[in-house]
């Protein structure tokens, strides 16, 4: 029986997460440059750690050797549970080892890590939206077109071959356009509930974000119309 999206899906979803996409392994040379401009700019602030280890961050072929695709999955903060890490996490190797189980222990690295949930130097964000899981928004963060922004991403990191992935259109990766965000073109609720302004401009300054200090400001997420569609 041959490795698709399909099965994955459907053991994702066993497992209890909400959704579940796929997309073969490539370098993201626009978010290298965005990334490396971004961080030349000092807007990282004291996030030293995103200037180090840029072309494994870039490539996941240079993070887990041998890498052929990146499973990605959502749980929404409605099921993720105080400590969202160690929920996904544990999910993933779950949901690994039913993988494992049904189509042998090669699929995956022996000798590297390759399970991810905020770990590591992997671009999270922009491996939702190359797996067709939503785009990046005016605030910043992965918008599911029906579950909003309020879900935490995990990825395995196949070494296999895998079928039954749509490709995605080329103009959907250009998500650092604003007139590319689907949804958001029109509205700037989210500019207008930042506390600090850190939305105000085209390119995100981290130190000003109240989140980026004490974690726990969600007003760009509360007043998002994609997390109020009920």
């Amino acid at each position: 029986m041959k490795l698709t999206l399909a099965n994955i899906s459907k053991l994702a979803l066993e497992v209890g997460f909400d959704a579940c996409g796929a997309a073969p392994v490539r370098r993201l040379d626009q978010d290298a440059q965005y990334m490396d401009e971004w961080v030349a700019l000092g807007l990282h602030g004291n996030m030293e750690y995103l200037s180090r280890n840029c072309d494994k961050r870039y490539d996941p072929a240079l993070l887990v050797p041998g890498a052929q695709w990146v499973v990605v999955c959502l749980l929404s903060y409605e099921h993720s549970g105080r400590d969202y890490h160690r929920r996904v996490k544990s999910m993933l190797y779950t949901l690994e080892s039913k993988l494992r189980e049904a189509f042998g222990d090669d699929i995956v690295s022996q000798t590297h890590q390759h399970i991810f949930c905020d770990s590591a130097p992997f671009l999270e964000r922009a491996w939702c939206v190359e797996a067709g899981l939503g785009f990046i928004g005016k605030n910043r963060q992965l918008i599911h077109p029906t579950m909003g922004s309020m879900v935490h991403p995990g990825e395995i990191v196949l070494n296999c071959s895998l079928t039954g992935v749509a490709e995605l259109p080329s103009e959907t990766r250009n998500y650092h356009q604003t007139g590319l965000r689907q949804g958001c073109e029109n509205c700037q609720l989210c500019i207008e509930a930042c506390p600090t302004g850190a939305l105000r401009n085209e390119v995100w300054d981290a130190t000003q974000c109240i989140a980026y200090t004490t974690h726990h400001c969600l007003q760009c997420q509360i007043i998002c119309p994609m997390n109020n569609k009920t």
